[in-house]
């Protein structure tokens, strides 16, 4: 048993490993299965790093994580000691413990911010977002640029390929890095189906029944009942509460909840009179709630509730608190609740085992299911966790339901992307020997390696085990020269020029009659030459042996494909120089030499063309300080599916149309994102409007809304850090000003 006791828990042998590591000063990559304890190895580093008066940074994926880990280090530390710096919000920059979003840092490492030079550690927790398409290359270029004498922790889910990640961090960081792995789960997990018509079934007791009832169904009509979120909540909730119930739409979220309310209450009157108590305490009487406040107190009344960015942050922050204290029975949450945030609960349900990725819908990836199935089973509460899955029958064959499989997770691919801002800090601080170093290790640079040399070897052996099979074989062999094909292929040919005849002059002219006599004239070509005239006893053998000739052949042929298909090793470099001829020409550089322009876009990280040929513009002074936030507003901002706005026209938005195709022009179509739709919304806050009345002019969720606003103010905050003139400084700073107020000023934390 371990003997290593820390805040008199009794260590695992996997956490007992990581602390030996931390205490030996070296980097530390622990991948863990959801639920295990990873976070102690995380909170023994930052307690003992205190002690010893050394400052630690704490990166996490998401604001979410950000601002939990900030209130846990607040009550733990005290307020002096704990500083946060997220996309949106700094507070407290020089304290010892900082807490960021990984943007964040890795903009301070490319800038080389002198604030890092008394930085020992770097934690960065749910490292495997490495994999994320849309941000993934953060993670790549922070691990890539953290200074050699900060040591890394690195908290990951269970992957694939540990050990490919660790010996590439090991690679270009030159340092010993313990791997620690632990796939078993303390609180062991059971998977289950779920329909209305079989209840609690493993996959193949699912399909047994499907293929049963489709046998005796009498006619063509199906005989599956519909199944709701409602049976399956009804089926567990004597035994399996708490439940979070993943749901892959913020609407659907609300909805459901809402469906739950009308039919179950989960609270006894003392603790509805805390919940209330509660709600009062936050958001003041009553009578001054927003719907949507009234519509969750509603809800958390009867210990059910529901969770998603859209909601306002104090929502979501009475949400995390009830949970907490379990007075939440039921909660409809998205994806982003699985990520860090630790709330653990007995067992886990999904709405459905396909997405929405931005794009289409798909099925859920293996290690996607279990980040979020991993939230059930309590340690020291539950015996054993449960993931529970609803399934639709009458869409079975159609979209079958995925089989998860803990040793199929996906390994980790690199995403690396490069933009202006990187290339603009990677000339700026570094000579061009050191930025070929640069991206020969990105993990991108570093995987293509290791696939590459896979692949040449696989390649090698193929073709020794060609040259063996083809000793006995005729030259010939897979061609229509040989007898084997060609006899064959000639009788084929016969039939179709029989089944040609027999259509007749009308059908021969038709679509399907021309098809033919194409296919017709295609294989006569290919059969015009005698074959080969070979004896019995040589056909035999090549009979014998041409199938497995023929399948290693495909083999060469596939693993020649994917060698082609690699990406070029120096591709990076390419698109690096390639860049940089775009940002000559616009007069950002001058051969390597950072220009005015320049210097300020390294400093802007969304959007740095736009932002900065609009400073250099005479734009900003054409407009008032309200339109000027509209305008900023719009930079960068994304639109979701089916977002709507008012029509308004608050300021000309001709000038800024003009200076984006320019540098389109010379940049391509994806140098600029903007959408001046947003900028009617955040033109009425600035001029003072109510939360109430803003909201009437779009159909955003309330939490974008506000996003919106924080987003804008932090993109003035990285303009004021990028411009020299004084008088632009302090107009940005009211603009600010005139943003963050109210419901959008950072009441969270």
């Amino acid at each position: 048993m371990s003997k290593r006791t820390y805040h008199e828990m009794i260590l695992d042998p996997f956490q007992e490993e990581a602390l030996d590591a931390i205490d030996a000063g070296k980097s530390v990559i622990v991948a863990a299965p959801t639920g295990t304890g990873k976070t102690l190895v995380a909170d023994y580093l930052i307690e003992k790093a205190m002690r010893e008066h050394l400052r630690v940074i704490y990166t996490a994926p998401i604001k979410a994580l950000s601002n939990q880990k900030f209130r846990d280090f607040k009550k733990q530390f005290g307020e002096d000691a704990v500083g946060i710096m997220t996309g949106d919000v700094v507070l407290n920059p020089t304290a010892p413990l900082l807490i960021m979003t990984t943007e964040v840092f890795r903009n301070q490492v490319i800038t080389e911010d002198p604030n890092l030079e008394f930085v020992s550690h770097i934690v960065f927790d749910e490292i495997h977002w490495l994999n994320d398409e849309e941000r993934g290359t953060v993670w790549e270029e922070s691990i890539i640029l953290a200074p050699p004498k900060m040591k890394i922790l690195g908290l990951s889910a269970t992957i694939a390929n540990a050990s490919h990640l660790v010996d590439w961090i090991e690679s270009i960081r030159h340092e010993e890095v313990a791997l620690i792995e632990e796939h078993n789960r303390v609180v062991p997990l059971e998977y289950y189906y779920f329909t209305k018509d079989t209840g609690l079934v493993d996959y193949d007791q699912l399909w047994r029944y499907y293929r049963r009832k489709l046998k005796d169904r009498i006619n063509d009509e199906s005989p599956f009942g519909p199944t709701t979120h409602l049976d399956l909540i009804r089926t567990i909730q004597r035994s399996h509460l708490p439940a979070l119930f993943f749901v892959f739409s913020r609407k659907q979220c609300a909805i459901k909840a809402m469906e739950l309310a009308n039919i179950a209450n989960y609270l006894r009157p003392a603790e509805r009179k805390t919940v209330e108590d509660k709600f009062i305490h936050l958001f003041g009487h009553e009578i001054d709630w927003s719907s949507s406040t009234r519509q969750l107190k509603r809800l958390c009344s009867k210990g059910i509730a529901y969770h998603h960015a859209g909601l306002l942050p104090s929502q979501k922050v009475i949400v995390e608190e009830l949970f907490l204290e379990r007075l939440i029975k039921v909660l409809y949450c998205t994806e982003t609740f699985s990520v860090g945030i630790n709330y653990p609960v007995k067992a886990v349900c999904f709405d459905s085992l396909n997405k929405y990725d931005g794009h289409n819908f798909r099925p859920l990836a293996n290690h996607e299911f279990f980040q979020m199935s991993g939230r059930a089973g309590r340690r020291g509460l539950d015996e054993k966790g449960f993931s529970f899955a609803l399934v639709d029958l009458g869409y079975m064959e159609k979209s079958p339901p995925p089989k998860f499989q803990l040793n199929r997770l996906e390994p980790l691919t690199s995403q690396f992307r490069l933009t202006y801002n990187t290339v603009l800090n990677l000339t700026a601080t570094l000579s061009q020997t050191q930025i070929d170093t640069y991206f020969q290790k990105s993990f991108s640079a570093y995987s293509y390696r290791l696939s590459s040399e896979r692949l040449h070897s696989e390649l090698v052996q193929i073709q020794q085990k060609l040259e063996g099979t083809h000793q006995h074989l005729c030259e010939e062999v897979g061609s229509f020269n040989c007898p084997l094909k060609h006899h064959p292929k000639r009788k084929e040919l016969e039939k179709l020029k029989k089944a040609y005849k027999s259509l007749g002059p009308r059908k021969q002219s038709r679509v399907y009659g021309r098809e033919l006599a194409r296919k017709i004239r295609t294989w006569e070509k290919l059969l015009s030459q005698t074959p080969k005239c070979c004896v019995p006893q040589q056909q035999e053998n090549c009979y014998a042996q041409s199938k497995s000739y023929l399948t290693i052949k495909q083999q060469q042929q596939e693993l020649q494909n994917a060698i082609a298909a690699l990406p070029k090793e120096n591709a990076f470099l390419q698109e690096f120089e390639y860049k940089k001829t775009h940002l000559r020409q616009i007069g950002y550089l001058r051969e390597d030499e950072l220009l005015p322009r320049g210097t300020c876009a390294s400093r802007i990280y969304v959007q740095e063309l736009l932002v900065t040929e609009l400073i250099y513009s005479d734009v900003f002074q054409q407009l008032d300080d309200d339109q000027l936030n509209a305008l900023l507003s719009s930079v960068d901002f994304e639109a979701r599916k089916n977002d709507m706005f008012h029509r308004t026209s608050v300021f000309d938005s001709t000038p800024v149309k003009e200076i984006a195709e320019y540098i389109q022009s010379i940049c391509g179509q994806d140098a600029v994102r903007y959408d001046p739709r947003v900028a009617g919304i955040t033109h009425a806050w600035s001029q003072g409007s109510t939360f109430v009345e803003v909201q009437a002019l779009c159909n955003l969720d309330e939490g974008d809304i506000i996003s919106v606003f924080r987003r804008t103010i932090d993109l003035m905050r990285q303009m004021r850090e990028a411009v020299g003139d004084s008088a632009l400084r302090s107009r940005l700073k009211v603009c600010m000003g005139k943003l963050d107020r109210d419901e959008a000023a950072i009441m969270e934390l």
